[in-house]
């Protein structure tokens, strides 16, 4: 029996009062807006964010900051070169592929190994 009544507390049906109803919502949406600023400091507001929304490139003095920003750490990898210029490899004649050949081969003799992106395998 008391199973019963854990059972009918559990699974009745939800009324429509316990629902949020849509005139509540409503009512919290028609709150007074903030009071008006002064003439200034309405206008410093909107100067502030005409300048947060212009792009940093656009002013001289952060320019420079910008490129200071991008510029490459001095243990940084320097960018690999192209073997040739143009869509065609002179060697393999392929069109569009890679301008450098992505595999290298380190050391004098042919028992050398072979790089890929920095990792190496010898076979």
């Amino acid at each position: 029996m008391r199973f019963h009544t854990f059972h009918a507390t559990l699974f009745r049906p939800i009324s429509a009062f316990t629902l949020a109803s849509p005139r509540r919502l409503a009512t919290n949406l028609s709150r007074p807006s903030p009071p008006p600023l002064p003439r200034d400091q309405q206008r410093e507001f909107e100067d502030l964010q005409r300048a947060a929304q212009t792009p940093l490139a656009s002013n001289k003095s952060s320019k420079a900051d910008a490129e200071a920003e991008l510029a490459l750490h001095p243990d940084a990898r320097k960018p690999i070169q192209a073997d040739f210029e143009g869509e065609i490899n002179p060697l393999t004649g392929e069109e569009g592929g890679p301008k450098r050949e992505p595999v290298g081969k380190w050391g004098k003799d042919s028992d050398g190994d072979w790089s890929f992106k920095g990792r190496v395998s010898d076979f």
